[in-house]
């Protein structure tokens, strides 16, 4: 009997002891939840103004000397000495002599020929003063003024028919005509410079002989130069002559203007490319220099310049529309290097300026980059 109240007690206690507890435990607070808040990304974005933008084409092409040629000489002879040499690097004025050949021989045989001349005129004037008197002045006068050291003047106008037989059975004409073919070729004893240049090769020494046929060296504008560059058939809309081009190297600092002089009006087959030529001036210039030139083309469109690295897919950007990215798909113009020219924003749309990251639906912040001068994001 005992033992049975000592049991009986016993869960007495645990019943009382397990209804304390939940009392205790009812009467305190339950513990607070933590509110989860959602932090918004911030990106970088710049709104989009729209403007006439310039279509530009860029292709790589050779320098080539604008004037350029190479000197042969017409005649036979030794070459004199002079001041400034015939030797590569020495530069020429326009009409300056370059070359002079040794004519003392050919130049005894012109005088010798002009001094026959004027014996032949000298013995037809006793007749003419009869047969023809109205012309004997004029012949006397040319008599009078005859130099053989000099180039002959034009012959007295033959006033008709009669007067050119007679004049013409003299062997007068013959003789005239003989004498100036001998004082073209006297000329071709001393070459002169064709233009303003620079020898770029020389062949020949002063005291040498020089036959006739024989290359001498070659002589080209060292200040004028044409570009030639290749250029797609799909590229070549838009480029006509006098358009303007920026040219650069990768060699040497600088930028030069040039302007379109000429378009070929032939696809290279080899290249399926179109020659255009490409006039340029500067003292730094080089022929035989590789340079880029960004030819500016004859239209434009409306639109922006953006970086490459914007483009998702290939066509698309990302736009920030009421807090949240978006998608957006742009017509792409042309290619730029390392930028492109896009249509089909909207005037005031926010481009955001990364791709990593960033995904379509996010809600995010913005933060404005400043706009620059340019265009171009």
């Amino acid at each position: 009997m005992l033992q049975r109240k000592s049991i009986l007690l016993g869960i007495l206690v645990l019943i009382i002891t397990l209804g304390a507890s939940f009392i205790l435990a009812s009467m305190k607070e339950p513990p607070r939840r933590k509110e989860v808040v959602k932090k918004k990304s911030v990106v970088l974005v710049r709104e989009i103004h729209n403007a006439h933008v310039g279509l530009e084409v860029s292709v790589l092409g050779t320098l080539e000397a604008h004037e350029k040629v190479e000197v042969f000489a017409e005649v036979s002879g030794i070459l004199e000495k002079s001041d400034r040499p015939f030797l590569e690097g020495v530069t020429y004025s326009k009409g300056d002599v370059m070359l002079s050949i040794k004519d003392d021989k050919y130049r005894v045989s012109l005088y010798s020929a002009r001094s026959n001349l004027m014996n032949q005129i000298a013995g037809l004037l006793p007749e003419m003063k009869f047969d023809f008197p109205n012309s004997y002045e004029l012949w006397k006068d040319y008599l009078t003024a005859f130099n053989v050291e000099k180039s002959l003047r034009p012959l007295p106008r033959i006033k008709d028919s009669k007067e050119k037989y007679f004049i013409s059975g003299k062997k007068i004409l013959q003789s005239y005509y003989d004498i100036k073919s001998m004082e073209q070729e006297l000329v071709k004893y001393t070459l002169r410079a064709p233009f303003n240049g620079k020898i770029t090769q020389s062949n020949i020494k002063p005291g040498t002989l020089v036959r006739s046929g024989q290359k001498l060296g070659e002589f080209m504008n060292t200040l004028s130069y044409d570009l030639v560059v290749g250029v797609d058939l799909n590229n070549l809309e838009g480029i006509e002559r006098g358009n303007s081009v920026r040219i650069t190297s990768d060699n040497i600092i600088g930028e030069w203007e040039g302007v379109v002089k000429r378009i070929s009006p032939n696809v290279d087959s080899k290249t399926q490319m179109v020659n255009v030529y490409i006039n340029v001036r500067g003292k730094e210039l080089k022929e035989g220099m590789l340079l880029k030139a960004n030819i500016r083309l004859n239209s434009e469109v409306y639109g922006v310049e953006i970086s490459r690295k914007l483009l998702v897919e290939n066509n698309c950007v990302y736009v920030v529309k009421n807090s949240f990215v978006d998608k957006q798909r742009v017509k792409i113009v042309q290619y730029k290097g390392d930028s492109v020219i896009v249509e089909g924003l909207d005037e005031g749309s926010l481009i955001v300026l990364k791709t990593v990251g960033i995904k379509k639906g996010m809600e995010v912040e913005t933060k404005r980059k400043s706009q620059a001068s340019s265009s171009k994001l």
